[in-house]
């Protein structure tokens, strides 16, 4: 005999077998196989093909015990597709009875229904079905009542999520149940509910409220989940309350968010392979990886072989970078959390501010881009945000004119030079790009990325340029990466010619030569930088023709090519420094620098413009297979972390 938990009164043995579907999502572990176990339930529960209704007491009973959540899992992940069809009532009522305990609003079971959903939909809507989309509905509603049954399960949600009086675990939890079903059935109409719903004034009044700034991260990815969802097809309203958003003190805790989960995800590439420059004390290389607060730990590290760096490495960036979804919207929609973002202060002296954390682990991200499909998806949902940034004058003014130190990836040569003070964000944006450019080139290069990264270098040197802006950076380095790409492409072109979207890359990159060579003067901050970057294109005047060549750029006598500028003032500057062979067989670098300026006199260089694209401003729809690529892998990415996170 065994007390009820409602009751306190003793019950009879006959009602034990009753349970085993109890246990499971209560307290008791108990060895029963899945088949047995449901067909038990049926058995027990006094069912037949006419009344297959679980007695109310057994959900009363069953929500006021903590759900065993991993055997729940078990069970339900060795459950058949088919065998869930056929048993599709029991998941009704778990569903209908969920929400009741949800709107009674009382603890434990509200919690406990809300955990029990979570682990359901994550696992249920995971599953391969013949008729993806019925099918699922059939399991979780049925076709007949998916309407009335969803309605109320999107209410409840939102009712949890935005009632203040509601203690915030509890509301995190509805976020999490919200997130399981919007991303398990992210292909399906069950979707549509939740977009219909509104849940933005509810999610950031829940992001206002929150303490932590890592916690936001749930719901921040549940809005950019919503956003994004059909936004091609049809029309969105979560786009709507992005671009109308103007509460400053939730952007800044969006943006503080964002910092915060940058810094969790750097931290774990510096796990894999410490690249602290040698000098740096340990509170300072904490704080960076924001973990001040242990400066006074010294944690010892496992010393980690080649192969398992690699495989560790490939596993990055972590599940949390699909936050950065919801920047992306926010950033495309709202020029006022642009701003804000660029702008945000650190909490604090010794912590990063949130723009210089994002940057700093993009940096990661790019130097590791090539491992897999997964990181390069991630890195070109940063490169377009960066692309939206650069692109507004305003905000490009912003990113030059702020100053603040920024850690970057040095975990594989080539390194670029550390910097001996703290620089612009720009200045930090550019080695980025240029460490991008250094770290992924492959026989299977990945084009797209290449593209987006030269679109972004191009932008925000048209902007320096026709801004007259001389960004104190070190611009040889900068000409040496885009140089070094002309002379991998010359040397794999067999290689590249099979790969989608070369012709146009090697156009955006003689493009990108050629302006950076025409409003050098406006940007480059002396006349040892000028002088630098002639010299580099005499240095590599045969590249340039063999690349003119190899993809069949131009014609040699077309002189509105880019491609042609390069080469004629290559040559310009050969015949120069030839003529001055003729009479001292050797030449130091000092005579040809000066060569170099005195050939100036002589040359002539039209001026170009950046891209038309750049007037016109970022348009989503020119991206459009690029960002449905991300949001799949983003979603995919929120339906293995909902499935497989442990329960409380």
């Amino acid at each position: 005999m065994h007390s009820s938990p409602l009751t306190q009164q003793a019950r009879p043995d006959i009602f034990e077998p009753k349970v085993a579907w109890y246990r499971i999502l209560g307290g008791e572990k108990v060895q029963v196989k899945i088949h047995p176990l449901l067909q038990q339930l049926r058995r027990t529960s006094r069912m037949d093909a006419h009344d297959d209704e679980i007695p109310a007491g057994f959900w009363a009973e069953l929500f006021l015990l903590r759900p065993d959540l991993p055997r729940l899992r078990d069970v339900l992940e060795h459950t058949d597709p088919g065998l869930l069809l056929q048993l599709q009532h029991q998941s009704h009522q778990l569903l209908i009875q969920s929400i009741a305990a949800l709107k009674l609003g009382q603890a434990p079971a509200d919690e406990h229904a809300l955990d029990t959903l979570t682990v359901f939909f994550a696992i249920v809507l995971a599953k391969r079905y013949s008729n993806p989309s019925s099918d699922i509905i059939e399991v979780v509603a049925g076709l007949n009542n998916v309407d009335a049954i969803f309605s109320e399960l999107v209410a409840s949600l939102d009712n949890v999520i935005r009632k203040d009086d509601r203690d915030v675990a509890l509301r995190l939890k509805a976020v999490r149940t919200a997130i399981s079903v919007v991303s398990g059935g992210y292909q399906t109409a069950l979707v549509s509910y939740f977009v219909n719903r509104d849940f933005f004034p509810a999610i950031m009044r829940l992001v206002q409220q929150l303490e932590d700034p890592l916690q936001a991260s749930d719901p921040l990815l549940l809005a950019g989940l919503l956003a994004n969802h059909g936004k091609f097809e049809a029309h969105n309203p979560y786009r709507v309350r992005f671009a109308d958003f103007v509460n400053d003190e939730v952007m800044g805790k969006v943006a503080e968010s964002m910092g915060q989960t940058c810094s969790l995800l750097r931290a774990r590439y510096i796990a894999i392979q410490d690249d602290t420059p040698v000098g740096w004390s340990v509170s300072g290389t904490l704080s960076y990886v924001g973990l001040g607060a242990l400066a006074g730990a010294k944690p010892t590290q496992p010393v980690l072989t080649e192969e398992q760096q690699r495989e560790l490495f490939a596993e990055q960036p972590g599940s949390e970078a699909a936050t950065m979804i919801t920047v992306y919207d926010f950033a495309l929609a709202n020029k006022l959390f642009c701003r804000r973002f660029v702008a945000q202060e650190a909490v604090d002296n010794e912590q990063e501010t949130p723009f210089s954390t994002f940057i700093s682990f993009t940096s990661y991200l790019y130097q590791h881009a090539y491992r897999s499909g997964r990181a390069s998806s991630y890195a070109h949902l940063t490169l377009l945000i960066l692309l939206i940034l650069v692109e507004d004058p305003a905000i490009a003014k912003l990113l030059c004119d702020t100053i603040a130190p920024v850690r970057r990836c040095r975990q594989r040569p080539p390194f670029l030079p550390l910097p001996k003070v703290d620089r612009s964000y720009a200045a930090a944006i550019i080695d980025l790009l240029a460490d991008g450019i250094n770290h992924n080139l492959r026989k299977r290069l990945d084009t797209a990325f290449y593209a987006q990264t030269l679109t972004v270098l191009s932008r925000l040197i048209t902007y320096l340029s026709r801004s007259r802006t001389k960004l104190q950076y070190h611009w040889s380095e900068l000409w040496r990466s885009l140089l070094s790409f002309v002379r991998f492409l010359n040397q794999y072109a067999e290689d590249m010619r099979s790969l989608p979207g070369t012709t146009p890359l090697v156009h955006s990159l003689v493009d990108l030569l050629a302006l950076s060579l025409t409003g050098s003067e406006a940007l480059l901050p002396d006349a040892s930088a000028y002088d630098d970057l002639f010299y580099k294109l005499v240095e590599s005047g045969d590249a340039l023709v063999k690349l003119r060549e190899t993809y069949q750029l131009s014609t040699p006598d077309d002189k509105q090519a880019g491609i042609n500028t390069l080469i004629g003032v290559s040559r310009h500057y050969q015949e120069l420094i030839e003529g001055h062979r003729a009479k001292k067989e050797h030449l130091s670098p000092r005579e040809v620098q000066k060569i170099i300026r005195l050939g100036y006199d002589t040359l002539n260089v039209e001026t170009r413009e950046g891209e038309q694209g750049a007037a016109r401003g970022f348009r989503e729809a020119d991206f459009k297979g690029e960002v449905k690529r991300i949001v799949r892998v983003v979603v995919a990415d929120v339906v293995v972390v909902v499935s497989s996170s442990r329960g409380s």
